[in-house]
């Protein structure tokens, strides 16, 4: 099942799920979500159905030919490159970062799909809409998909298939099965605050990266308390200069290919997160698309 969402928006359900999407987003109205259980939409406008349709057609037949090709087994890279440069990197205990795991096309491929799927009629933040105004209603900028994704012959399938092919390398538990996952759009000047994901998704949390490059921050988490509330929500902090006294941090760059995963201590100790803005510049400099993987207990 896949939903899309606007800024703010709520998305209704029932049971489990719309438990789940109270606890994200709050009580609010749900006309801007749009549902389709048969895999989910970009946007409810109906003028352009035909249209966006071929082109989100078009999109995943060119995906699906290239994955076809691939075996997930394939593209996890060994330790080092072979120029001698480190293609795996573990900058925090539990977080294990892998370079260019998807390769330019691939990537590129993904792009254009999840774009296409879930962000057909989004325009640049700050620009005007397809039709030249401002777009009226709720800005979409993230999807949802709920249930097991076992069927390495679908998009997000393949990813789940991917992370779990080498899940000791990946931090992963044995048998780890995704069954959610989040897209999420970033264009430049936008991010999210220091957070660490819901405690009701499982340990292992999987995240890929495509379109453009952008900074993630991880902090470290002190008591209880600090961890309890950054599992609540995304708390935004002003910029913070190196220097003594600073919260432990660390950057974490993050490529088109890119692919993440967080466990232990990465998972539940340590906030992740992905400024607006650095150093008074735009984190992300152009559209950017994360897929993140997760598990409901």
């Amino acid at each position: 099942m896949d939903t899309v969402r606007g800024n703010g928006d709520d998305a209704g359900g029932s049971g489990q799920r719309g438990e789940l999407f109270h606890e994200l987003f709050g009580d609010t109205s749900e006309d801007s979500s749009v549902y389709d259980e048969h895999g989910g939409m970009g946007s409810d406008g109906d003028d352009e159905e035909d249209e966006d349709g071929d082109s989100e057609q078009t999109a995943l037949e060119s995906l699906m030919a290239e994955i076809g090709r691939t075996q997930p087994d394939e593209l996890m890279p060994d330790e080092l490159a072979p120029g001698g440069g480190a293609m795996i990197e573990r900058p925090v205990p539990g977080l294990a970062v892998y370079r260019s795991m998807l390769g330019p096309r691939l990537s590129r491929l993904f792009f254009a799909w999840l774009s296409a799927k879930y962000f057909r009629t989004t325009p640049v933040a700050g620009t005007q809409g397809s039709g030249g105004g401002v777009p009226d209603g709720p800005r979409i900028n993230q999807g949802m998909h709920f249930g097991a994704l076992a069927d390495r012959r679908t998009p997000l399938g393949f990813l789940a298939a991917l992370a779990a092919a080498r899940g000791g390398h990946l931090h992963l538990h044995g048998g780890q099965v995704f069954d959610q996952a989040i897209i999420n759009l970033y264009d430049p000047g936008e991010g999210i605050g220091d957070h660490i994901d819901l405690l009701r998704f499982g340990d292992g949390v999987v995240g890929f990266s495509f379109g453009g490059s952008a900074t993630m921050r991880m902090r470290e988490l002190h008591g209880a308390e600090d961890i309890a509330r950054a599992s609540r929500y995304a708390h935004e902090e002003e910029e913070e200069e190196e220097g003594e006294g600073c919260l432990s941090h660390v950057a974490v760059g993050l490529d088109a290919g890119d692919v993440y995963a967080m466990a232990g201590d990465a998972r539940y100790r340590w906030t992740h997160g992905f400024p607006a803005t650095i150093g008074g510049r735009s984190n992300v400099q152009s559209r950017r698309i994360s897929v993140t993987l997760r598990r409901l207990l």
